[in-house]
This record gives C-alpha cells, structure tokens and sequence, in this order.
C-alpha cells in the first residue's frame, strides 16, 4: 500500500470520528477520505467497506430528515460531490460512481407552503450494484436505477431506469443501451 493512500485512510478516520462516536452512523473499513465529508440527521447512515469520499471540489452531504431515515452505501462507492437526502430510505449499491449529483426521496416542501399537487411523502430510491450517476443530475423521489447503467450530467431522473442503459436530459430517457465487451 502506497503512503498517499495510507495518510488518505487516516485522514478518512479521522475526519469521520466525530459521527463514528455517536452510534446512528456505521462506517465500515478502508474508507479514503480528506474531510469533505458531512453527515447530518436523526437517521442512520451506513456506508459499507473501501468507500472513496475524496472530494476534490465540492462536499458530500449525507442528510437523513426523520429518525426511521436510513442511507445505505454499498463498497466500493466513489463519491465525488454528492448530496443524498433521505426521510425514508436512500440506497446506493456495490461499485458505483456518484459525481455531484443529488438523490432525495422526498419532495423538499418548506413547512406550511400550500401545494397544488399532493404528495405521496417520501418512496425510497433504490441505486443498484455498478451504476454511474454524473454531475448535477437530480434523481427524484421512488426512482429505481437499474445495474451498470449511466445517468448523464445534468439528468433529471423522474422514473425508474432500466439495467445496462444510459440516460441523459430532462427528463432523463434512454439514449442507448449499453454494451457488453
């Protein structure tokens, strides 16, 4: 193991120390990280082994909004950026890549705003194994996005996304399917 990615494993432990200390964040072995990381909430969070939250522009943020909210990070997940908002259920497979990319499973109503349209509350958003989310996308509330495939930047995702595809505008549809080599 090189030393740039041993003085990154130390850094990553200690600037996660304080949300380790409280027992609602779990974070599992090898996580790489230089302090750009920021986790907030009631919920739990729960970020699986050999994570890479090596930011170089912009920070994570992993929010939870109610106490039964849970974010799910699988191994092997790079996050560059990211912000992941839940109030019930976020959950971000093994080997993905997110760029600075939002995912919420809620609709961000300010307290008190009349709404027009009704709100079916928070429906979790499921991210499967090896998928790759660019920047500035927006993936919405009960979005499912399938294995290996890749959401372009600047997508909105409104509706679920099949496997081995890849997705771009707004709203976001299949350009191609991807192919096996």
């Amino acid at each position: 193991m090189s030393w740039k990615r041993r003085a990154a494993g130390w850094l990553g432990v200690l600037t996660t120390l304080p949300y380790r200390l409280g027992g609602r964040v779990r974070i599992g072995p090898g996580l790489l990280g230089n302090g750009r990381l920021r986790i907030s909430g009631p919920g739990t969070v729960i970020l699986d082994q050999d994570i890479n939250a090596w930011s170089h522009a912009e920070v994570n943020h992993l929010r939870t909004t109610r106490r039964e909210a849970v974010i799910r990070v699988g191994r092997n997940v790079r996050l560059n950026g990211c912000t992941l908002t839940a109030a019930a259920r976020i959950e971000v497979g093994a080997d993905c890549v997110l760029g600075s990319c939002e995912v919420r499973d809620h609709e961000a109503w300010p307290a008190g705003v009349q709404r027009d349209v009704g709100s079916d509350g928070p429906r979790p958003v499921i991210i499967e194994d090896n998928v790759w989310i660019g920047g500035q996308a927006s993936v919405l509330p009960g979005v499912r996005i399938g294995r290996n495939s890749v959401v372009g930047i600047h997508a909105v995702v409104f509706q679920d996304v099949p496997a081995d595809v890849i997705v771009a505008g707004n709203p976001a549809r299949v350009v191609r399917p991807l192919e096996r080599a």
